[in-house]
């Protein structure tokens, strides 16, 4: 059989959590998981022991620890579960030592599989229930450098940020151009401050964030006619003004719900008809502010998700794909025009969001669907699938999120939710 190298270590739980059920863990060997029943560990120390003659009292000689081992009992299931049996057969069968994580400690430990076996049968279809004997190896952990893609994907969403009011300041312009130039560029101001209000409504957002909302928003449209005269003060002004948006909230994916509608502005507004020097400088001034808006809130709707703790693969797919496709469609439009830059900018956020999210959504359960039979709160939903805990509302949040339900507090009963996480062992 091929010899299989060391899993590099995963990372290990951030909880400060003191309650078991928060610090438990999905358990695996070489990444290969299981759900975990049971748990017997053993240890201690190697003694040498000698009763010499006439000697009441024996002498020991500690000659070290002895190596630890672990023997649980555990189960894959689902309706691959055959797939789910043959990886992690082949997992346990591999050649040399393996990363073993502990399901009720989060620790990781490099072990042999000394010993297993599994059952199936067909009064429990769709599970193999496994007992395996793991010993640990002594071998060194592997050192593995990591890539911190979230702090990547931010790093390049905020450098293409602060980027986009010089390129608009090149673009814009309404110097000794006609005045219904001035007042199609006034108006798509206002449209612009229009659309941020409507993307705000729907964080409710509170305290500073909000102030500073206000503050850029009094702006526009009252102050933009000293604007329009300063490219470069207005696009700084609506780039601040999409950060603004996405700053009301303090969760991530309430700020991706805000944001992403502007990452679309534009697609209803009708294009400039005419040919004439002052029609292609009204033409060329909404380009650049359309694009700015799309461009300003595509680097906050990165980072905001580079915040999200991914706890489920296809609500992280989904995600990315969603957002993905705003991008590629705005960078096609972009090449198609001419725009290679503009294109650019696109790609390199769609880029640092696919490599992100793909990288730390690696490995995740799938999840599951999950009917109610009420119409209930998000809330509570959570609660009875995952129990009390700091991640009840994230999980919470994640249901709405994936299920595009409108009001958190009415989840629609007799129709199936997609959940994320692992599925409850009680339905």
């Amino acid at each position: 059989m091929a010899i299989q190298p060391q899993q590099a270590p995963v990372a290990a739980p951030t909880t400060t959590a003191t309650g078991w059920r928060e610090r438990y863990v999905r358990g695996s060997f070489r990444g290969v998981g299981f759900v975990s029943e049971q748990r017997e560990q053993s240890g201690g120390r190697r003694v040498a022991l000698f009763e010499l003659p006439f000697r009441d009292t024996p002498i020991g000689e500690d000659l070290g620890r002895r190596a630890g081992e672990w023997q649980i009992d555990c189960f894959v299931h689902g309706t691959d579960y055959m797939d789910r049996r043959d990886a992690l057969i082949d997992a346990l069968e591999a050649f040399g030592p393996g990363t073993y994580v502990d399901p009720w400690t989060g620790q990781q430990h490099q072990a042999y599989c000394e010993d297993y076996r599994f059952v199936e049968s067909t009064d429990e279809g769709g599970m193999a229930r496994f007992t395996i004997l793991f010993r640990e190896s002594g071998a060194e952990r592997p050192l593995t450098a990591t890539t911190d893609t979230a702090a990547l994907a931010q790093s390049t969403a905020t450098s293409l940020s602060a980027d986009l009011p010089g390129d608009f300041a090149q673009r814009f312009s309404i110097d000794k151009a006609a005045g219904f130039v001035e007042d199609a560029a006034a108006d798509l101001v206002a449209t612009v401050a229009t659309a941020a209000e409507l993307s705000a409504a729907t964080s409710g957002g509170l305290g500073q964030a909000l102030r500073s909302f206000e503050s850029g928003l009094r702006l526009l449209p009252s102050g933009t006619a000293a604007l329009l005269r300063a490219p470069l003060s207005l696009g700084q002004t609506l780039v601040g003004l999409v950060g603004a948006v996405s700053a009301l909230s303090a969760q991530p994916r309430a700020r991706l719900r805000a944001v992403e509608p502007l990452a679309r502005f534009g697609g209803d507004i009708d294009a400039v008809v005419g040919t004439t020097p002052a029609r292609r400088r009204q033409a060329a001034n909404q380009d650049a502010i359309i694009h700015l808006v799309r461009a300003a809130a595509g680097a906050e709707l990165v980072k905001a998700a580079a915040q999200i703790r991914w706890t489920n693969q296809s609500d992280a797919t989904m995600t990315r794909n969603r957002i993905a496709a705003i991008f590629d469609a705005h960078a096609l439009s972009a090449a198609d025009a001419g725009e290679d830059a503009r294109a650019d900018q696109f790609d390199r956020l769609r880029t640092a969001l696919a490599r992100d999210i793909g990288a730390r959504s690696a490995g995740l359960a799938r999840g599951y669907r999950y009917t109610p039979r009420a119409t209930e709160p998000a809330l509570t939903i959570a609660q009875r699938l995952h129990g009390f805990g700091p991640a009840m509302e994230a999980q919470a949040d994640a249901l709405v999120a994936m299920n595009r339900v409108r009001h958190p507090g009415f989840v629609r009963g007799g129709s199936a939710l997609d959940i994320v996480g692992s599925e409850p062992r009680n339905g």
